[in-house]
């Protein structure tokens, strides 16, 4: 069945089997239209589809809306397993509930709740609530009418832990920011608009503060760049601390470490949109409530502007926008390259979405043009991203092609001529989605760069078909995100744990996502990796802090070597059994001859920079020093450059892959549908 939910204004969004808190956590790539098949884009079927699906969901809601939906809401309560979960964790088992929930339902069908009526639901609508405001008033109001109900012996722990989960006033978890009068500015516009520039100057003559990037490749640039202009500069990112002087005015950090206890002239935080990141977004809200600055310069998307006045509008804080244009123009080439890659030259970037058809790509773009390619995506360390990219821009180099996946639309600085989109599809790790707006908007801003050859930039395709879709989403209007995000912390779990002393740590970060109550500006980042993780830990004895600590490491869940990593580690620190780089990592004697090789290389990184994590909080356990640490990883990265530039892996000839399987299914399928319609 498809299930359409309106977004906001005219933002549509298909899918299959989707609720509304998925999609909540799909703002940063998902505030957007995320459209999955069968929907097929292409000149003779899209605009229909989208025609059609933005007719139904600008359908304007009213009071006969809101009451519809309310009446389907109260019939299906009694049996929301959501709801009476949550009611489980609070303490109230299945038979209470079900009396309970039928008493409430009653009284809520003849109007008897208060705030829980059709008018006055739709009285406090805003243009983006829609039927999951209806849920959560629902949810609110069922636990305030259950209290009387519940047994006095169980009544202590239903307070507790809706107290402890309650974190609908994140503000006041800074008092000292609160007694400040800050100042918000707002640098605001698309790729090559020199936005962050305008801010970083202002941080260079500042007599102190602080850069807060999203990842540490922009901190390291950010510390090497204020100290050759001669302004003493620290760098603290979660693997490194780097100190020029005790007392250096300037610190570059990744956002996840900035200093809330340091007061300061001027912060600067980069990618201010990431806010709404459903894994990473409670850094940014962090940094935004809790920097002790005079003055803050957020830089980022124009889609972050609402959000961040609606927030600063609580706090009473002074909020200026400034918007830039691009420095340089691109335009889209109506003339795709229908499927010939023949056709590649030098100074383009070939986009692909997986690391197969990377390399793929770079063999045949290598093979039928003579062109070399250098490569970039997620999986490669972010150093080596930019040895490739320092590659790619340099004309002497002989490396005239960029093959590359979204990891090109942050942190890299590129001189690109064209952006040649070879897919406009994603594997989201359960099914092949349309990339969102604002993701298609930044990776085709990478076209064109001020001050290089590439003064004007151009964007096309591979295939004629995923024109038509590049075309609306570069003219699609942008759309503001709605919540930013956010992640207890570890002193609100240690109370929220005391309240179940024998639940295992996975079981209450999952009881805590539960029983949380937000307002609406705000969501509760994800917990699943940290869930996967603890899992894996649960046989270690650990103090809940220092658990918590293990679960929030950078750790690849997907790959075996990293979360054997984790595991090792912890079990060396629950016996307080000092442990070096070299007892958990060795380096290959001799390069990778495989795409395979190559991939373990890469996992051998990330353990590298687990290690170097962990040592930085724990350096009595993890005892190698950082500057050793470093020359192992500055070898491995060196290592796997090497082979990217003097290797290319041709495509390994499996029979019949999960992901080949997968795909094949989904291709007779979507005939089957096609023909359907």
């Amino acid at each position: 069945m498809l299930r359409i939910l309106p977004l906001k204004q005219s933002a549509f969004c298909l899918v299959r089997s989707a609720s509304y808190r998925q999609l909540c956590h799909r703002t940063f790539t998902h505030s957007a239209p995320c459209l999955k098949k069968p929907f097929d884009f292409n000149k003779r079927s899209t605009s229909t589809n989208a025609k059609h699906v933005i007719e139904l969901l600008t359908t304007k809601k009213d009071v006969h809306w809101v009451q519809r939906n309310l009446k389907t809401k109260l019939r299906k309560f009694s049996s929301n397993p959501n709801i009476l979960r949550k009611s489980k964790n609070l303490g109230i088992p299945a038979k209470l509930f079900k009396q309970i929930s039928e008493k409430f339902v009653n009284e809520a069908t003849l109007g008897n709740i208060p705030r829980i009526t059709a008018t006055q639901l739709f009285s406090s609508f805003t243009e983006n609530d829609d039927h999951h405001s209806i849920d959560k008033a629902l949810e609110s109001a069922f636990f305030i009418f259950a209290e009387p109900f519940i047994p006095k012996d169980k009544v202590e722990k239903f307070h507790s832990l809706r107290s402890i989960s309650d974190i609908r006033f994140p503000s006041e978890w800074f008092p000292d920011a609160r007694q400040m009068k800050r100042q918000i500015i707002l640098h605001v516009g698309p790729t090559n608009s020199g936005k962050t520039y305008q801010a970083l100057k202002r941080l260079e003559n500042a007599e102190s503060g602080i850069y807060c990037g999203p990842l540490r490749l922009l901190a390291h640039e950010i510390f090497e760049k204020m100290n050759e202009n001669g302004v003493a500069c620290n760098l603290l990112t979660g693997e490194e601390r780097r100190e020029v002087a005790p007392f250096a005015p300037l610190t570059s950090s990744t956002v996840e470490m900035a200093s809330l206890n340091r007061t300061m002239d001027v912060a600067v935080i980069d990618e201010i949109q990431m806010i709404a990141d459903p894994d990473r977004g409670w850094a940014w809200t962090q940094a935004l409530l809790g920097l002790k600055a005079k003055e803050i310069h957020l830089c980022g998307e124009a889609s972050a502007v609402p959000l961040v006045k609606k927030i600063c509008e609580t706090l009473d804080e002074e909020v200026i926008v400034n918007e830039y244009q691009r420095l340089t123009p691109f335009t889209i080439n109506p003339q795709t390259l229908n499927n010939d890659l023949s056709k590649i030259q030098k100074g383009d970037c070939v986009v692909a979405f997986s690391r197969r058809e990377i390399f793929e790509y770079k063999e045949k773009i290598e093979r039928q043009t003579g062109l070399r390619c250098a490569v970039a995506y997620g999986a490669l360390p972010p150093e080596t991203r930019a040895l490739q990219a320092k590659a790619f821009n340099d004309p002497e180099s002989g490396f005239d092609v960029l093959v590359a996946s979204d990891a090109v639309g942050m942190g890299l600085n590129l001189n690109i001529r064209r952006i040649v989109f070879s897919t406009v599809q994603k594997y989201d790790g359960s099914d092949f989605t349309y990339i969102s707006i604002p993701q298609l908007k930044q990776i085709a801003g990478r076209a064109g760069r001020f001050n290089t050859a590439y003064d004007k930039g151009e964007v096309t395709t591979l295939k004629e078909r995923d024109l038509f879709y590049v075309n609306q989403a570069v003219a699609a209007p942008t759309i503001p995100l709605e919540m930013a995000g956010l992640q207890p912390t570890v002193d609100i779990l240690e109370l929220f744990a005391l309240q179940l002393p024998k639940e295992k740590f996975s079981g209450l970060l999952q009881k805590f996502e539960d029983l949380a109550s937000l307002n609406g500006d705000y969501f509760l980042c994800n917990f699943r990796d940290q869930k996967m993780i603890a899992d894996r830990l649960e046989h270690i004895k650990l103090p809940l802090k220092d658990r918590y600590q293990f679960v929030t490491a950078p750790v690849s869940i997907r790959t075996d070597s990293s979360m054997e990593m984790i595991e090792s580690l912890a079990e060396k620190f629950s016996k307080s059994e000092t442990c070096t780089l070299n007892d958990v990592i060795q380096l290959p004697s001799v390069a990778p001859k495989s795409a395979t090789q190559l991939a373990e290389l890469e996992s051998s990184h990330k353990n590298i920079m687990l290690y170097m994590w962990l040592s930085l909080r724990y350096p009595d356990v993890f005892t190698t020093t950082q500057d050793f640490s470093n020359t192992i990883k500055t070898r491995c990265e060196v290592m796997i450059d090497d082979v990217l530039k003097s290797t290319s892996f041709e495509k390994t000839k499996k029979k019949g892959t999960s992901m080949q399987v997968q795909r094949h299914r989904k291709k007779q399928l979507q005939k089957k549908e096609l023909k359907q319609h």
